[in-house]
């Protein structure tokens, strides 16, 4: 399978699921938004198998409702992973309602400014409790916060979304190289993060330097729609390239069969 693990959706029906541009006239969420019907023909047309619909926070906050009503339109083609604010005063009831009432598949665990990676560890518990993944998204300077937290945190499998917004100006950083110790830690290499490798050296080469540190445990994602720059194909043979130089087994987990391993839904 090909499985594509980093989409995002938005509406066009903007009454029924209001965007919240935090004053951002010129978001990619406005300038180039993609409702699910026309991103399943997209991705079909490339050759995509499923694809995991990702919460755009950016667009939506926490208001899963677009992103898990998709997911349930399309259960063969996708699944869903929510945002919870976990600043907010009761993210328990709002993760446990996105699995058990919407049927996403996944909790987004964002903290780029603010907000720990640890606590509430209560949040930590659910989400083990209920059973599905969970999706890190953090920027470079956090990830030594991460490796600390990880320990402490229930051994659910995690997802760190963009490699971690890694810059890869001298190879894999220390920060990043560092979570290959924990087994239940899964990279997303995803079309930014490897035009990032692209930038100081040969993306194929970092993507086969990680693979042999994380035993294999990389996921492809094109970042579509927010990453537009270049049509869905080309970013479809971008992730294709960047697992040039893998070995057979872990292209083909890369491509998909670890989005499965971890999104089992995908494979039925």
């Amino acid at each position: 399978m090909l499985v594509d693990t980093h989409v995002h959706v938005i509406s066009p029906d903007e009454e029924r699921f209001p965007l919240n541009p935090s004053g951002q006239p010129d978001a990619w969420f406005r300038t180039n938004p993609c409702a699910v019907e026309p991103l399943l023909d997209v991705i079909g047309a490339a050759g995509v198998d499923a694809a995991v619909l990702v919460q755009a926070f950016t667009a939506y906050l926490d208001d899963n409702r677009y992103c898990a009503e998709s997911a349930r339109r399309f259960p063969d083609r996708c699944t869903s992973v929510a945002v919870v604010d976990v600043t907010a005063d009761d993210p328990i009831t709002t993760a446990r309602h996105a699995v058990r009432d919407e049927g996403m598949r996944g909790i987004r665990w964002v903290a780029f400014e603010k907000g720990s990676l640890s606590e509430p560890h209560s949040l930590w518990e659910e989400i083990a409790a209920l059973g599905v993944p969970a999706v890190v998204c953090i920027l470079e300077n956090r990830l030594e916060e991460l490796a600390a937290a990880l320990p402490g945190i229930p051994p659910i499998p995690i997802a760190l979304d963009h490699c971690g917004f890694a810059g890869f100006s001298q190879g894999v950083p220390d920060a990043l190289a560092a979570l290959a110790e924990f087994p239940n830690l899964w990279l997303k290499v995803t079309s930014n993060a490897l035009d990032l490798m692209a930038q100081h050296g040969d993306a194929p080469e970092v993507v086969a330097e990680l693979a042999a540190r994380f035993d294999g445990r990389l996921m492809w994602g094109s970042d579509y729609s927010q990453t537009h720059d270049r049509p869905y194909a080309e970013l479809v043979e971008w992730g294709r390239k960047g697992a040039a130089k893998l070995s057979d087994e872990h292209r083909v987990g890369y491509l998909g069969d670890n989005a499965v391993r971890m999104w089992p839904e995908l494979g039925r």
